[in-house]
């Protein structure tokens, strides 16, 4: 049964080549890997602004 779930979502023309995915489902990754990088970037500013005014050079 499982096998014939899996042929079918290969044979669904939604899906998108080599991901398998459809349009909306790899638009709603890409916004969460976006969000992410935000994240990391927001937290990579902090981290660099606490180095430099903490840092003998810095202050």
């Amino acid at each position: 049964m499982a096998h014939e779930t899996q042929t079918a979502d290969i044979d669904d023309p939604d899906r998108i080549w080599p991901t398998g995915l459809t349009i909306r489902e790899s638009e709603e990754l890409h916004k969460h890997l976006i969000d992410g990088a935000r994240v990391f970037f927001l937290i990579s500013v902090v981290a660099h602004l606490l180095v430099y005014l903490f840092s003998p050079w810095g202050g």
